[in-house]
């Protein structure tokens, strides 16, 4: 069979935070030749303090071609930004506007189908913000720029996977933002996403919003009205889902493993079982796109920056899941 490769589009995110470690040390790590790694970001920048980690790639620019991406090769697409060269753990106004600048890169990369899937590494909210842009993170952003109104976060390990019906929502609007519909466009996006990953018969559960799923209505009748609703007309669809459950123990480890996928109402709720299982491995997917996003599941780390200290395997998983969901997408020949 014809091997296809695929062109991963690679921002380092903050270049003051460990963003750029971890990005390099992640491809370096790579086995699989297939993969076609383009780390985004400025080349000053990754040789005055990364200079070690970037022997063997090639230096590309803006302009480039398709034809000069050759599989079995590592690129920096080099973008020589009119900013001081930041220090690592440095982080700031300049650094938030250039980790933005390597974002705007990637989509137009994919755009122009010079990348296949793009992979992101950690920025700050905060200093992206205070450098003039609205800012609440690469889901929706991303989600904005290719004019998509339904970005979905999962988070994805081997055991454990938790999809948001809402992203980087404050708490205060959850239950006046969700309706049936919106847990129902959840439900199928997280059953699309997990049948391309993992391959035959999926088995999702939702939890309940309200503690202990309301208590037949001695706490909230939220997810009586609207959560078992959904599930119900899900299931009528053939999806194969359970719930609403109780999020303080759908979560327990062997209870969460028997499922392919958890669905969560709100960004903690979910995010916060999931880093306490999986922070150094899990990674961060945007689903309802064109364009496949994967990202590492963690920040920017300014503590560690430079100090050669940062682990790199979430960023090294978030690369294979985004060329496995690349290869997912294409017409099977």
């Amino acid at each position: 069979m014809k091997r296809i490769d695929c062109r991963l589009g690679i921002t380092i995110g903050d270049p003051a935070g460990i963003g750029p470690e971890v990005a390099l040390r992640a491809v370096n790590d790579l086995r699989d030749d297939s993969i076609v790694p383009v780390i985004i970001g400025r080349y000053d920048v990754l040789e005055r303090h990364y200079g070690d980690l970037i022997a063997g790639y090639s230096h590309i620019e803006a302009g480039f071609s398709a034809k000069e991406i050759s599989p079995g090769s590592r690129y920096i697409f080099d973008m020589p930004l009119q900013f001081p060269l930041p220090q690592p753990g440095a982080g700031s106004r300049d650094t938030g506007a250039e980790s933005l600048a390597y974002i705007d890169a990637a989509i137009d990369l994919w755009k122009n189908g010079l990348v296949d899937g793009v992979v992101t590494a950690p920025v700050s909210k905060g200093y992206i913000e205070k450098s003039g842009c609205r800012f609440t993170g690469h889901t929706e952003y991303i989600a904005d720029a290719l004019h998509e109104p339904y970005p979905y976060m999962m988070m994805y390990s081997q055991h454990y996977r938790v999809l948001l019906v809402t992203t980087h929502l404050p708490l205060e609007r959850v239950a006046a933002t969700i309706d049936g519909d919106m847990i129902l466009r959840t439900i199928y996006e997280g059953h699309r996403a997990i049948a391309a990953i993992d391959g035959g018969s999926v088995r999702m559960a939702i939890t309940g919003l309200d503690p202990h799923c309301g208590d037949d209505g001695a706490i909230g009748k939220f997810d009586a009205e609207v959560t078992a609703p959904a599930v119900r007309a899900a299931r009528e669809k053939g999806i194969n889902i359970e719930g609403p459950f109780a999020a303080d123990t759908i979560f327990l480890p062997e209870r969460w493993k028997r499922y392919n996928l958890v669905i969560s109402h709100y960004h903690d709720q979910g995010l916060i079982p999931f880093k306490m299982m999986a922070f150094d491995s899990g990674v961060n997917v945007t689903l309802g796109l064109p364009i496949v996003r994967t990202s590492a599941d963690h920040g920017t780390a300014y503590d560690i920056a430079g100090k050669r200290s940062a682990m790199h395997t979430s960023m090294r998983e978030a690369i294979v899941l985004a060329s496995r969901l690349v290869a997912a997408r294409r017409p099977q020949e």
